[in-house]
């Protein structure tokens, strides 16, 4: 059965700008980039593609290909890689139907260099060069697992395609706040009323800094994941990688005000308000507040976001000699250094602590919490 859907996106005088999705022949067009958000989001209220046959000339034999589409594939991808989380498969999902629509959904076996070629200049009149390369690891990803499982033959038309250096990567990803930044954004003047307006978004914010952990980290917390024994500490339990379930040490007293925050809630309940959105995980909210936050306190460069806290506390234990492998522990960055990764040991949260603590007074100094 063919399902083909045309979807009136944009109503303005004398103009209509439309995007169509035809399922069926695995047709996706669209106008322009707000077009094409839009189509996208219609995509992922949709679900997967379902697979369809490509036509054939009048008169000729049917004669039906043997194969999987991408839409099937990334299916069996997600079968074997259970452990993604949601965020991940969503981007997956979307990339990939993306993807099998621009080049009208053939077998997976059909597809050539030259399809990802046309992909790639087809996307850059919408994407930026870093999401361009982001959606071409995807597509290298899931083609690695189709010839490791036998349904793609050929080498992978999506590897070494990257347009940026490593170099290039690094430059155009999130600033790092300065320490006088810091005292900026969290004065009592601009700050400290967000903690009787918005608890939740004052805690969420202060726990990104005092801790260096994504913000996801912190805003899915539930409260039995808040202890005080051996020392204060929050359980990271959902991470975004293995090295990021982790224990993080809290200095005492602002653990205590953070309890006092958290007091009428169970065990099993969110310590934070802030709810699961597909893909987007609870710290979407958070983190656009805090953007206006920033443009509030006169913060302009662009770069610098929440995420630039986690980057800002890194740099500050760096600045301050804490050594790699505690830091690395704290942070929850993996250690890639074999001799390091296979020798070294896991530190008792009660010995981060120790390394640690001071390190976050010395943050927790430049801002007005205590007041």
């Amino acid at each position: 059965m063919i399902l083909a859907g045309r979807f009136l996106a944009e109503l303005i005088p004398m103009t209509i700008r439309r995007f169509e999705i035809n399922i069926g022949q695995g047709i996706y067009k669209s106008e322009g980039p707000d077009d094409h958000q839009r189509m996208m989001e219609t995509l992922e209220k949709i679900g997967p593609i379902a697979p369809s046959s490509r036509s054939r000339p009048p008169g000729e034999p049917f004669k039906e290909k043997v194969g999987l589409r991408l839409p099937e594939l990334v299916e069996e991808f997600f079968q074997l890689k259970k452990q993604l989380r949601p965020a991940t498969v969503l981007s997956y999902k979307t990339c990939v139907s993306e993807f099998a629509g621009f080049i009208n959904n053939p077998l997976v076996q059909d597809i050539e260099i030259s399809d990802v070629t046309r992909y790639q200049e087809h996307i850059s009149t919408f994407n930026t060069t870093r999401t361009i390369d982001n959606k071409t690891a995807i597509l290298t990803s899931v083609f690695n697992f189709a010839i490791m499982q036998g349904y793609y033959h050929k080498e992978n038309p999506a590897a070494g395609r990257s347009l940026m250096t490593k170099q290039q990567e690094a430059q155009a990803g999130f600033a790092i706040y300065e320490s006088q930044d810091i005292k900026q954004i969290f004065s009592e003047d601009s700050f400290g009323h967000w903690k009787t307006k918005d608890p939740d978004f004052y805690f969420a914010s202060m726990l990104c800094l005092v801790t260096g952990a994504r913000v996801s980290e912190i805003t899915g917390l539930l409260k039995s994941q808040i202890a005080e024994t051996p020392v204060p500490h929050i359980s990271v339990l959902d991470a975004k990688t293995r090295a990021g379930i982790r224990k993080i040490p809290i200095p005492s007293e602002f653990f205590a005000s953070l309890q006092e925050f958290a007091k009428n809630k169970t065990a099993r309940q969110q310590v934070f308000k802030y709810k699961q959105r597909l893909g987007k995980g609870s710290g979407s909210a958070v983190s656009q507040k805090f953007g206006r936050h920033l443009d509030k306190t006169g913060v302009e460069n662009k770069k610098l976001v929440l995420h630039s806290l986690r980057k800002f506390v890194n740099d500050f234990c760096l600045k301050n000699k804490i050594p790699f492998e505690p830091r690395c522990q704290f942070i929850g960055h993996a250690i890639k250094n074999v001799n390091i990764a296979t020798y070294s040991r896991v530190f008792e949260v009660d010995e981060l602590a120790e390394i640690i603590l001071p390190i976050q007074d010395r943050i927790l100094a430049m801002t007005s919490w205590r007041r």
